[in-house]
């Protein structure tokens, strides 16, 4: 029997002007501070975290990514939410404003086996 876990989903929806200053910024900072707190692979829990481009063909000039972390529960998804997105939301909107905008998911996996 697999273990239920979670995935929580944040999409990020940058503007051009801001795009390479925000790319940075959360490369180079962000990734690392989640990884400080204890998110994604270490020896003891092979969790991953995922970081891609979002691809469309709408047109829409913005550029779209999407952060995916598992997570074991609920309770790490709240640590998520108030330690990680608590400091990129005060850094994020200080720096971009409205220029980058972003929504979390909750999902849980399901077990097709």
């Amino acid at each position: 029997m697999r273990t239920i876990m979670y995935i929580v989903n944040t999409s990020f929806m940058v503007e051009p002007p801001v795009h390479e200053r925000w790319y940075d910024l959360f490369v180079h900072q962000v990734i690392p501070f989640l990884r400080e707190a204890g998110f994604g692979e270490n020896e003891e829990h092979p969790r991953r975290i995922i970081f891609s481009r979002v691809l469309t063909n709408s047109g829409d000039p913005h550029y779209t990514y999407s952060l995916q972390v598992e997570v074991p529960d609920t309770a790490e998804y709240q640590r998520f939410m108030q330690e990680v997105m608590g400091e990129y939301q005060t850094i994020a909107l200080s720096l971009f404003g409205e220029q980058v905008v972003h929504f979390t998911s909750l999902l849980k996996t399901i077990d097709l086996s």
